[in-house]
């Protein structure tokens, strides 16, 4: 499963403000929380505090893959999320960090999440997919440059 199958320019947010790790895991949480009501916030940002506080979910290239089993959910939910500034998220490069893909994913799905971080790892290991997308303010635009790098 691709990214572009996960989100819609709905679910693209390119303007975070956070200044910290933790304000901007909130942060990416409300928003998908919201476009998708029926997951629950304060359940859903504890797994993914949880999760990160295990290890960083930065890599490098600028990229975090904030994701977490969410119980009561039967299906994969993501969204895409850009800090124009970049903002120090523990990254394996000790770059900041620009790109966040949240994903959430049932308890239950087998290792169908494993192939969708593979993809989504894959796809911002080119750096100019990266710069294509810092580049680019429009959500449509963003979906439509992920689209055609996958």
């Amino acid at each position: 499963m691709k990214l572009s199958d996960l989100i819609t320019p709905g679910l693209i947010f390119s303007n975070l403000i956070s200044n910290s790790k933790d304000s901007c895991l909130i942060e990416i949480t409300k928003n998908l929380c919201l476009a998708e009501n029926v997951l629950n916030f304060e359940l859903t940002s504890a797994l993914i505090k949880k999760r990160e506080d295990l290890c960083s979910t930065a890599l490098d290239n600028h990229i975090a893959i904030p994701h977490a089993k969410v119980p009561g959910i039967n299906k994969i939910y993501a969204s895409l999320s850009i800090h124009r500034e970049g903002i120090m998220f523990g990254s394996i490069d000790n770059k900041d960090t620009n790109i966040f893909v949240l994903l959430l994913h049932p308890e239950n799905n087998g290792n169908e999440h494993l192939e969708v971080l593979r993809n989504i790892a894959n796809l911002f290991s080119r750096k100019e997919v990266i710069s294509k997308i810092l580049e680019e303010t429009r959500s449509f635009e963003i979906y439509n440059i992920i689209k055609n790098y996958e």
